[in-house]
């Protein structure tokens, strides 16, 4: 017998031997009684606290000084909130915005340019 035969011999019974165990296993596995599956739910309950007072009254006094600059009219407009300065990661070359102002205006005027 010549050696490649007899690899291919050895190759035929390994791979004939390996499959017959591995029908035996899943037989095995499908065969076992399986254990009941079983769900623990818990909810927690979540409580309200109580405002911080000092939260609230510098809240209030926000509301009343922005009540105040626009005149206690707070029906804001793009005009009032003046002008976008954008800003961006920086950490490559050429990704920095550039310096400057850019307009409400000149964004609504790309958005409706579409």
């Amino acid at each position: 017998m010549k050696l490649t035969e007899l690899r291919k011999v050895i190759r035929e019974e390994v791979k004939a031997a390996i499959q017959e165990e591995l029908k035996d296993i899943l037989l095995e596995a499908v065969r076992s009684p399986k254990p009941a599956i079983t769900e623990n739910l818990s909810v927690a309950s979540t409580s309200q606290t109580t405002p911080d007072p000092q939260a609230q009254k510098a809240f209030r006094q926000q509301m009343l000084a922005q009540m105040s600059a626009t005149g206690g009219d707070l029906n804001l407009s793009t005009s009032d909130t003046g002008t976008f300065k954008p800003s961006g990661p920086t950490s490559g070359e050429g990704s920095a915005l550039g310096a400057g102002d850019l307009g409400l205006d000149q964004i609504m005027g790309i958005m409706n340019s579409k």
